[in-house]
């Protein structure tokens, strides 16, 4: 901790300084941790060779047992590390053959490059210059010469990295799962599991239900309320405002209201119910694929789907493939229909345009 807040002490006041005597200091900070440029363990502006003609020029490269370990790139301490700094480091990583690199500027930012990709490498821990910062002080010890081991501090990088990529992909499914066009039918469909197994009916479940709108706060709360907006019919030449909110819901009786995605599916079940002598074919000229923004169209075979599915695990939240809205036709073909709808975004082109469509044999209702 002593020798991290003497760094603090030493990098922090120095703001107004440019990149020479900036590094200046933090060559100072690095013999605090062991660091000898007369030993050869710290060297500065060392020459890598790139081809016959080219060559860079890192600002300082840490050695251990006459090998480098560690890039540093430094910039001035008002500097915002950018793209541009990350590629410049990565070069520096790569020509050493090395997955691990340091960024010096207004904080710094330890790099690990995954070697099982090209992309950018991620920075996987950040110190800002306070008084005993944690990943400051994990970072010092980290980089003390004399317990300085290059496999553990990639060990390290490596969980670190693991660590954000696990992240990343909890965020996106979150997002996905409370996206504008997902989040009605999803925690509704969560509620409905939960009351289904203290013994409630389905339907009656379903009904009430759909007087709730729910929605995701910026905060990522959940509210809902309940909808007492007046019901409006649409007429058949009226045109579907493009600027409905994702909360609307849509019927074909008047009194059975569904948002998007539920809807498409309960208009194609409708659709059966009322032709019960329909062949898959003729179900699919009815709601044609380019209706649907996904490649597969509105509407597929349960058989086909699943030999999808093998291949393709993510297909399963895009189609209504729980078992009570899997539909079946009169010779026993089992069809699954598309989930992903919205009424806003690029995607609502789609869903106002199936709305169009069905004019020709339902009246729509919005509310």
């Amino acid at each position: 901790m002593n020798n991290w807040n003497e760094i603090v002490d030493i990098l922090s006041s120095n703001i107004d300084i440019g990149e020479v005597i900036y590094q200046r200091e933090i060559v100072a900070c690095l013999r605090m941790l062991g660091w000898r440029s007369k030993e050869g363990t710290l060297k500065e502006q060392v020459t890598l060779h790139i081809g016959n003609n080219n060559s860079i020029r890192p600002d300082i490269v840490l050695y251990k047992d006459n090998q480098p370990v560690l890039p540093i790139e430094i910039k001035r301490p008002t500097n915002i590390s950018s793209s541009k700094e990350e590629k410049q480091l990565m070069s520096y990583m790569r020509q050493l053959k090395l997955n691990v690199g340091l960024y010096i500027g207004n904080n710094i930012q330890l790099y690990y490059d995954n070697p099982s990709d090209i992309d950018l490498p991620v920075c996987v821990l950040k110190a800002e210059f306070k008084e005993n910062d944690n990943n400051g002080i994990y970072l010092c010890k980290m980089l003390t010469y004399d317990t300085f081991y290059l496999n553990d501090i990639e060990e390290n990088c490596k969980k670190l990295y693991k660590n954000i990529i696990s992240q990343n992909c909890l965020q996106n499914k979150l997002n996905d799962f409370l996206s504008i066009e997902n989040i009605d039918n999803n925690i509704k469909e969560l509620i409905k599991n939960k009351f289904i197994a203290e013994g409630f009916d389905e339907e009656i479940l379903e009904s009430e239900l759909n007087n709730f709108l729910i929605e995701v706060k910026s905060n990522k709360t959940i509210s809902y309320h309940l909808n007492t907006e007046p019901v409006t019919s649409i007429k058949h030449n009226q045109n579907y405002n493009n600027n409905s909110k994702e909360k609307s819901q849509f019927s074909i009786d008047g009194v059975n209201y569904f948002g998007v995605g539920p809807f498409v599916h309960h208009v194609v079940k409708q659709y059966v119910t009322d032709h019960p002598n329909i062949t898959y074919e003729e179900l699919k000229n009815v709601f044609p694929p380019h209706l649907s923004q996904g490649k597969n169209g509105v509407i597929m075979t349960l058989s086909s789907f699943e030999k999808l599915l093998l291949n393709q695990p993510d297909l399963e939240r895009r189609f209504f493939y729980k078992k009570d809205r899997i539909i079946l036709l009169k010779d026993n073909t089992a069809v699954v229909v598309f989930s992903q709808w919205g009424n806003s975004g690029y995607i609502k082109q789609y869903f106002q345009g199936f709305l169009k469509h069905i004019e020709s044999f339902y009246k729509v209702y919005q509310r």
